[in-house]
């Protein structure tokens, strides 16, 4: 009977974890991408491994099948290893104290306790040092077993009071103390849970201890990043204005500044007569005089395209030798004032950015052509990741973070779309589908809003099962909305009634109802009036349902 209640335990354990977790088990877009949680993904993994072999146990244990229950025991000793060295790696990790001296004693000491346990469990298949089952199946810890456990408990205690201390040490990460102060208190639970397994081996004290842990953690720390994330979003969108703005007061410098601008810390200046194309070095740098180019000469585009054959990464030369012609630095500076070219030359066996400046100038010899090469290798990069940060920023916008499907924001991008298509005449046939969860403030009310996110995801997952050929977006806090294009708006009426049929049913069986309504588009002149149309029949659906409980 303890067994049974010991394997039941596992498996719910197991349920709730792969519940409140699914997001970053799964990488539903990306959500938590940062290293940190990158670790803690893999610790979920292991943990897991860890509920199976305990659910395992119990189920061998009871039907007395003594071989596999040592098989399933070894596998459960490397699980636990594992989870302590995993565990050891995300705090040190979200700590950021993977440079510091303990923080490296503390990462090191979780992998040589894993690889310890792990040889002990391998040393223990033909020689008992760990445990033993006999034939009866009766499972008997040895003493290094014990000394296992203290070594782990330590380690436990350990993590937990540098995350203390990490606390008062981080006066500039204030902000973040009640992150912290979680992931101490964990390791203080696992180490309390663990030390009572000591004398209670038949009870799955350390299950528990997962379970309460990865939920405290779900509840104080994943929460917050998220919070994080809408604000770092907020900072993405100021930097880019900032970014445009200073885009546009550079457009706005005169033919003489750019020619100016050539003054810079530059690889090369070189000044060229264009009609003849003698020219001579102005400057260079040690880096650029070895590139062998003659301090003076003639036919310099030539010369120039024949020495880059050797010099430009390979990649961008079909780009160079296409754009760096008489013809078209002549022609950009006639029609802009400015020739510049961006691209890669290998130096010391590495690519390197730099920008080519071409500009036109009058000297008492009549006009010169300035030819300034400069190194950008550390701006473009910067600007690369920058560039992939706002990306990664705008995609995750464009996704609800609860249900997984588009968000509000990808409604408006795609409503602004599908105008622009209305102007133009050139719009597909659609209709907009509104639908509205019902129950779901009476759900959050009397289970909590666990259990209203849950109920809210179980909708959301109807709507995107009827709805299989069209975007599905949230537009509200229990709101969606589907734009019906191609196979789903010829069968729209059959989809709108197998939603009803499925109120009907749920509503019998006191499952999710949604209410829904829709609009095709006929002769409107934006979206949004079908949008109206279909919410109003929507409300008049939501009514019936209230009325009847018949869509």
């Amino acid at each position: 009977m303890i067994l049974n209640y010991y394997s039941t335990i596992g498996i719910l354990a197991l349920l709730i974890l792969l519940i409140e977790n699914q997001d970053i088990l799964l990488n539903l877009n990306e959500s938590f991408s940062v290293r940190a949680w990158k670790v803690y993904r893999k610790y979920l993994f292991v943990i897991i491994v860890y509920y199976l072999t305990d659910i395992t146990w119990g189920i061998l244990e009871s039907y007395k099948l003594s071989a596999l229950l040592f098989a399933d025991t070894t596998v459960y000793f490397i699980a636990m290893a594992a989870g302590v060295m995993y565990w050891t790696k995300y705090t040190v990790t979200y700590l950021e104290e993977e440079r510091y001296l303990f923080g490296r004693f503390l990462l090191h000491s979780g992998r040589i306790f894993a690889l310890c346990v792990t040889i002990l469990s391998a040393v223990n298949l033909f020689t008992p040092v760990l445990f033993t089952v006999d034939q009866d199946c009766v499972y008997k810890a040895l003493s290094i077993r014990y000394v296992i456990l203290g070594i782990q408990i330590l380690l436990l205690l350990l993590i937990s009071a540098y995350t203390f201390t990490s606390i008062a040490r981080k006066r500039h990460a204030a902000g973040k103390w009640k992150k912290y102060r979680t992931l101490g208190l964990f390791g203080l639970l696992m180490a309390a849970f663990l030390t009572a397994q000591l004398w209670y081996p038949y009870l799955p004290l350390y299950a528990i201890a997962y379970l309460l842990g990865t939920c405290l953690l779900r509840a104080s720390v994943i929460g917050d990043e998220k919070e994080e994330y809408r604000i770092m979003l907020q900072e993405a969108d100021r930097r880019m204005e900032q970014r445009l703005a200073e885009e546009r007061a550079l457009e706005e410098h005169t033919a003489f500044a750019r020619i100016s601008a050539l003054g810079g810390e530059y690889l090369s200046i070189h000044i060229v007569d264009p009609e003849t194309e003698h020219y001579h070095e102005y400057s260079a740098n040690a880096a650029f005089k070895s590139f062998g180019l003659p301090t003076e000469g003639e036919d310099f585009f030539n010369l120039t395209r024949a020495l880059s054959r050797s010099l430009v990464y390979r990649k961008d030369l079909k780009r160079f030798m296409h754009a760096f012609t008489r013809e078209n630095v002549l022609s950009e500076i006639e029609r802009t004032g400015l020739f510049v070219l961006t691209y890669r030359i290998v130096i010391q066996e590495k690519p390197v950015y730099i920008q080519l400046k071409c500009a036109m100038a009058e000297e008492a010899e009549g006009r010169r052509l300035i030819v300034g090469i400069n190194d950008v290798d550390a701006q473009v990069k910067q600007e690369q990741e920058y560039e992939k940060r706002l990306i990664q920023a705008e995609e995750k916008a464009m996704i609800d973070a609860l249900t997984g499907v588009k968000s509000k924001y990808a409604y408006m991008e795609a409503e602004a779309q599908l105008d622009h298509q209305i102007e133009t005449q050139s719009q597909p046939p659609f209709a907009v589908v509104v639908l509205d969860v019902n129950d779901l403030k009476k759900v959050n009310d009397t289970s909590g809003h666990q259990a209203g996110d849950q109920y809210l995801r179980d909708a959301c997952r109807m709507i995107c099962q009827t709805f299989k050929h069209s975007p599905v977006f949230r537009v509200g806090g229990d709101e969606f909305a589907v734009i019906a294009q191609g196979h789903d708006y010829e069968h729209i009426d059959q989809l709108i009634r197998g939603i009803k049929e499925h109120n009907r049913e749920n509503t019998r069986a006191g499952g999710v109802a949604v209410a829904c309504g829709m609009a095709r588009f006929t002769d409107d002149t934006s979206v949004a009036s079908v949008f109206r149309r279909a919410d109003m029949d929507m409300y008049a659906n939501k009514q019936r349902l209230k009325e009847t409980g018949n869509a």
